[in-house]
């Protein structure tokens, strides 16, 4: 009997612990502090994403806020000890977060973790063996072929470097450009350096490089691994005919060119080429290795999730049970919300288009390549690649040695320029609204000089922090996506009308979804109160004085012009506005830049419960 009773002891002693060392199996749904900050690298999640969330935890209070799209964000805020509960990004290495990886749960032996095909996960994981991070589903990268235009110079399609090779030859005597991509993009010169090299890079030298580069323990490529890469993309640029004319090229040209039959091949990705038009007729095949078992797709995710390490056992449950929803199949659903999209699960399945016809094999052998996409990588990809296609590197040699210069060169942090005396806080109070939001928008106002100004509060990158920032630093403070500054006259009733159309809208790019993503007005205050299926707005003043509704204002409008803001202008009578030359971003930049600091933040909302 006391033997029984030491086994259970025992049993329970283990179970515990599993659950302090990491994501527990067994959620405490009565934990007190039910409120969960989650930062999105784009506003797109806040549409399908942020709501299912919502829906799958119903007593959880989510605050949402969109950031730039860079690690340096978290890095940032983890010297300020703010990091959000839920952290994603779409550009990622695992380089760029190892400074902070102490704060932030391991998933090692999480649920979530064990879906994932463990080829998918090396890239992930710590050389101790540490795994925060977790990729969700992917867009695929590759080669997009004309097959139409082949077929009518009898060329077959490639199936491995050497046929892709003769087949570009063949269609320079013909006439035809055998392949172009928009080099002046950085993502294109790093895509297109590691995908003609994805056969060395995953060889067992590459793996090994590539996790000491991802754990920190180097700073310079591997001449082993890395010179041949030159080498291959050496002998593309010459093969194909590139040069320093497609530097000046945007997408648009590409897919311009391609559609005319100018061109026969190109990077891209399933999305790109139905955005442009440019997908019926057209395949997708594999960057090519020597033989067809070393072809291989690029991949990266929509983007990557990790969670802040939590101390309170209960809060640690809930905070896993919510990674666990974000990267099961319904959840992926809502990020994949077009064909041609895949998972890096085994649970998953999403259906494709005739395009991606030959990708198949591959997802069953887990030959996608996730691409090493540190802040390192994408600029200086740029740098090498562009000067290999001009002359500046004209070998091998001469770009690997540029490549691990450069490098060592960007180890230094800048120098702080700037320095705000002020911190704010992103969280939403229903007497008040949000300071930080606030804060940033009457800066937006006064910069641009109107009466008026609205805006959703997740285009501010959540707390402002008192202290010094670099340059860079200053993108911290808002959304990286551009959004767009409409600039109008409206009278009283169109603002109200206005703010009445972007509170009930659902499913568009500026829909609000909770609390956190209510508007900001600056130079005029809200009254808005629930409703069973949202938000109505009551009444809106200045100064606490109702707004005329014949009197004219100036006015700005911040938000995505295409998905939302012109549609909800012109249901307030609002068909002539023009575009800000000014970027969202810059304004704050500038602003700080030259020596003002941020605007006070105003009362701006009252909203009834």
């Amino acid at each position: 009997m006391r033997k029984k009773k030491w086994i259970t002891l025992l049993l329970t002693g283990i179970f515990l612990l599993s659950l302090v060392a990491g994501c527990g199996r067994e959620s405490d749904k009565n934990t007190t502090d039910n409120k969960v900050s989650v930062a999105f690298w784009s506003d797109e999640l806040t549409e399908n994403y942020g709501p299912y969330l919502q829906k799958a935890f119903p007593d959880v209070d989510f605050e949402f806020y969109v950031i730039t799209n860079s690690t340096d964000y978290y890095r940032f805020q983890a010297e300020k000890g703010k990091l959000p509960d839920i952290l994603t990004v779409r550009r990622f290495s695992l380089g760029d977060v190892a400074s902070f990886k102490d704060d932030l749960m391991d998933l090692s032996d999480s649920r979530a973790a064990g879906a994932f095909h463990q080829s998918y996960l090396r890239s992930y994981t710590y050389s101790d063996g540490t795994l925060n991070w977790l990729p969700v589903c992917a867009e695929v990268d590759g080669i997009i072929v004309n097959e139409s235009l082949l077929a009518d110079h009898n060329i077959s399609l490639p199936t491995n470097y050497q046929e892709f090779t003769d087949a570009c030859i063949a269609l320079k005597k013909f006439g035809v450009r055998p392949f172009r991509s928009n080099f002046s993009a950085d993502y294109t010169c790093m895509e297109i350096l590691q995908g003609l090299s994805v056969q060395q890079l995953t060889s067992q030298e590459g793996r090994e490089w590539r996790q000491q580069y991802e754990s920190g323990q180097t700073s310079e490529l591997s001449e082993e691994v890395w010179m041949p890469v030159f080498e291959r993309m050496q002998e593309f640029i010459q093969y194909t005919g590139i040069d320093a004319s497609d530097l000046e090229t945007d997408v648009v040209d590409v897919y311009r060119a391609y559609q005319n039959q100018e061109t026969a091949m190109m990077r891209g990705t399933s999305a790109e080429a139905t955005r442009y038009g440019a997908a019926d007729g057209s395949v997708m095949m594999p960057y090519f290795g020597d033989t067809p078992d070393n072809n291989w797709y690029l991949t990266y995710p929509a983007f990557q999730v990790a969670a802040k390490a939590q101390e309170e056992h209960g809060r640690k449950a809930l905070i896993c049970d919510i990674l666990e929803t974000m990267t099961e199949p319904e959840g992926l659903r809502y990020i994949a919300t077009g064909e041609d999209m895949i998972a890096y699960t085994s649970e998953a399945n999403f259906s494709l288009s005739p395009m991606m016809k030959h990708i198949r094999p591959y997802i069953d052998s887990n030959r996608l390549y996730i691409r090493l996409a540190s802040a390192d990588m994408f600029s200086v990809s740029s740098q090498v690649v562009q000067g290999m296609i001009t002359g500046e590197y004209p070998d091998a040699r001469s770009a690997f040695c540029a490549f691990n210069e450069t490098m060592k060169k960007r180890d230094k942090k800048p120098a702080a320029k700037v320095h705000i005396d002020t911190g704010y806080s992103y969280t939403f109070d229903p007497a008040k609204g949000s300071p930080a939001a606030s804060a940033v928008m009457n800066s937006v106002r006064e910069e641009l000089g109107t009466q008026l100004l609205t805006g959703q509060s997740i285009n501010v990158s959540g707390d402002i922090h008192a202290g010094d920032y670099t340059e860079e630093e200053l993108r911290f403070l808002t959304m990286g996506e551009s959004i767009d500054i409409l600039l109008c006259e409206m009278t009283g009733a169109q603002m109200h009308d206005y703010l009445s159309y972007v509170l009930t809208a659902s499913k568009k790019r500026g829909s609000v979804i909770n609390d956190s993503s209510l508007y900001v007005s600056s130079g005029f205050e809200m009254e808005i109160h629930k409703t069973d299926t949202g938000y109505a707005l009551d009444k809106l003043t200045i100064e606490g004085k109702e707004l005329k509704p014949d009197e004219i204002y100036s006015a700005a409008i911040l938000g995505n012009e295409v998905l939302m803001q012109k549609e909800a202008l012109k249901s307030a009578g609002i068909t002539k506005y023009t575009k800000s030359e000014l970027a969202y971003e810059q304004i704050i930049s500038d602003r700080l830049m030259n020596g003002r600091q941020l605007a006070a933040p105003t009362d701006y909302i009252t909203l009834h419960l």
